[in-house]
């Protein structure tokens, strides 16, 4: 869901951000006091209240108010909630707490935790690949290493998936020897390049 179309639906109490919270917090590395005041600030917020300090909020809680004021900053700091200033009826500048960033965070746990799932899959593809080419289970280590090439060496998965059919094409059904052609096609890579650079260059000279 975009962005948005969430605070639209939080608005219009379609979606109760109370519950959406309360959901979600746990993704968020927040905890239940963080939750209670953040509800009640939203409450707050909506009703109109005209001024919302750590005193107001703290009669609305069951902490102190110099708690209340450190979580509010540590919020702030976190940034759950962002504060504007705007212009009161007094023609007085105030500051009003804004929450959207609460939403925003909660979607992009939900982006984080669906990417994850699909890598996951991903991997869980290759392994079972791996499981019937090489007609064995594969090992924790070898596990590690495919999960290794597709995080840390950035390698594609049909990079991994070529290396290995050449490696049961050759009939050597271990990971080090798929490992083993995948860095050799990336040493390969500089050099195939380089070789064109150079005739390139020795096309122009004989052009001259």
């Amino acid at each position: 869901m975009e962005l948005d179309k969430l605070k639209r639906l939080v608005s219009k109490n379609v979606i109760d951000f109370s519950e959406l919270l309360l959901l979600n917090y746990h993704k968020l590395d927040l905890d239940e006091t963080d939750v209670v005041m953040l509800i009640k600030l939203h409450h707050m917020i909506n009703n109109n209240v005209s001024f919302i300090g750590p005193k107001q909020l703290s009669k609305q809680l069951s902490i102190s108010t110099p708690t209340t004021a450190k979580r509010l900053n540590n919020l702030i700091d976190k940034e759950f909630i962002r504060l504007e200033l705007v212009i009161g009826e007094n023609g007085k500048e105030k500051e009003k707490y804004n929450l959207d960033k609460v939403m925003e965070k909660i979607l992009a746990a939900d982006q984080e935790k669906e990417r994850k799932q699909k890598k996951q899959s991903i991997e869980a593809e290759l392994v079972e690949l791996f499981e019937t080419e090489f007609k064995k289970q594969l090992s924790v280590l070898d596990i590690q290493i495919i999960t290794k090439w597709l995080n840390e060496d950035k390698y594609t998965v049909d990079e991994i998936r070529e290396a290995l059919f050449k490696s049961v094409k050759a009939r050597k059904l271990t990971i080090k020897y798929v490992d083993a052609i995948l860095l050799n096609t990336e040493k390969e890579a500089p050099k195939t390049y380089k070789k064109t650079n150079l005739m390139r260059d020795l096309h122009k000279l004989w052009e001259k």
